[in-house]
């Protein structure tokens, strides 16, 4: 009786094993390792920085911070090149780290944006960027020429974005060194100031991405400079950082929230190294989470274009127009492509017209395309998800079926070898 079971267990146990035998292959090439966790920070989360990082980190962005120096923390080292130190002169005196940051300034902006999660667990947005620091100060002081100087270099090792947060006086130089950046294909962004009142230089110049900040909850910090040049909102209030000591701490203010749009500028700058900084710029204020009472493409003095959505701004196809949008004459600002959407077909002398004359798309259409994008990109994910889980689970049951098949055919073989003894021994 026991023999006969035990053949009816192994076949069914048999098939079980070869079935899971057979799917094997595909699991080990289709899952890829669970990303680390990150930190505890909310900015992460309110960004999905999870998702982000399955479509880039960051690699091969180098992000120029004209700065007060980077210390080389467990968070930042990884990804710590060797800058230039201006806060002596014109002249660079050397590396703008080892020590050098003796205000924690540059040090945080660093972890915001590639923080590698190596130190105190804090992870930036973009944490396989590469950062240039570039010092133009030491302790206080923001003098226009170091800054002037910090760009110049900046521009002059290749960065594909420069992140400044901080605030001086207008010069000529100043304007000229921004713009020559701008010209050599780099996206300028600088924080728009924590006064309360109108954009502070540079943010305010033409074609600068300038950043003021918003709370957890997706509401601008009061303290948030505003006006005609703010293009874009960041998460900057209670934001968990860390000094130049490696010593954790809470930090406020526009320059965070410029920090997290440099980050999503260098996302989007390494998933597509074939676009241009106008494009990036385009995308980044296209695919803005809508604030303040703005909606489709309109922006306001207070909220800009809305909140910064790296996760949008990657999913979106290459804009058309090449040229930086916040820059007068530019083309104007249009609606992110899908992903992957095929180029549009040139436009004819009349047909040109005809769009001209017709009336612009309604803002609740657009917003109901956005809605709709994000719901079936939601939608492909979960079902992704769920059928990944079930296949696990039916493989786990098999394999677990096909272990304790192979133990009972041993069993069954032990059997027949003792019940053949057994009948030498009677006959």
């Amino acid at each position: 009786m026991l023999l006969r079971m035990s053949r009816r267990v192994t076949s069914f146990f048999g098939a079980c094993a070869v079935a899971s035998l057979a799917a094997l292959p595909s699991l080990a090439y289709a899952d890829d390792p669970a990303p680390a966790k990150p930190a505890a920070q909310w900015p992460l989360t309110y960004l999905k920085a999870d998702q982000v990082w399955q479509l880039t980190k960051g690699a091969g962005v180098t992000v120029g911070l004209v700065d007060s120096g980077v210390s080389p923390l467990g968070d930042t080292r990884a990804n710590l090149l060797s800058g230039a130190d201006f806060s002596e002169g014109p002249t660079s005196t050397g590396i703008a780290h080892i020590d050098t940051d003796t205000d924690s300034h540059g040090t945080t902006m660093a972890v915001l944006i590639a923080g590698t999660g190596t130190g105190e667990g804090l992870r930036g947005l973009a944490p396989e960027a590469k950062i240039l620091p570039v010092r133009m100060q030491k302790e206080t002081g923001e003098d226009p020429a170091k800054i002037t100087d910090a760009i110049k270099y900046a521009t002059a090792q290749h960065v594909k974005v420069i992140n400044m947060s901080l605030g001086t006086a207008p010069t000529a130089d100043l304007a000229a060194a921004v713009k020559a950046a701008q010209d050599a294909d780099i996206v300028v962004v600088a924080a728009a100031g924590n006064g309360g009142g109108k954009v502070i230089t540079p943010a305010a110049y033409p074609g600068v991405v300038a950043v003021g900040a918003v709370d957890s909850t997706g509401t601008r910090w009061d303290s948030s400079s505003y006006g005609p040049q703010v293009a874009l909102m960041g998460p900057g209030v209670g934001i968990p950082v860390e000094d130049a000591a490696g010593v954790p701490k809470t930090a406020r203010g526009t320059s965070n929230a410029t920090a997290y749009v440099t980050a999503s500028a260098a996302l989007v700058r390494a998933l597509h190294p074939d676009w241009s900084a106008g494009q990036t710029i385009r995308v980044l204020l296209a695919t803005a989470a809508k604030a303040g009472g703005s909606t489709a493409l309109a922006r306001n003095d207070k909220y800009g274009f809305g909140i910064v959505n790296p996760l949008a701004a990657l999913g979106a196809g290459a804009p058309v127009e090449k040229d930086n949008p916040l820059i007068a004459g530019a083309a104007p600002l249009a609606a992110a492509l899908p992903a992957n959407a095929p180029s549009p077909t040139p436009t004819t002398p009349a047909a040109a017209s005809s769009t001209s004359a017709s009336p612009t798309p309604s803002p609740t259409s657009s917003a109901s395309t956005d809605t709709l994008q994000k719901s079936a990109q939601a939608t492909t994910t979960e079902k992704s998800g769920l059928l990944s889980s079930r296949r696990n689970k039916i493989l786990a049951a098999c394999g677990g079926a096909a272990l304790l098949g192979f133990l009972l055919l041993l069993l069954n073989g032990a059997l027949k070898r003792r019940q053949l003894r057994r009948n030498r021994a009677w006959h």
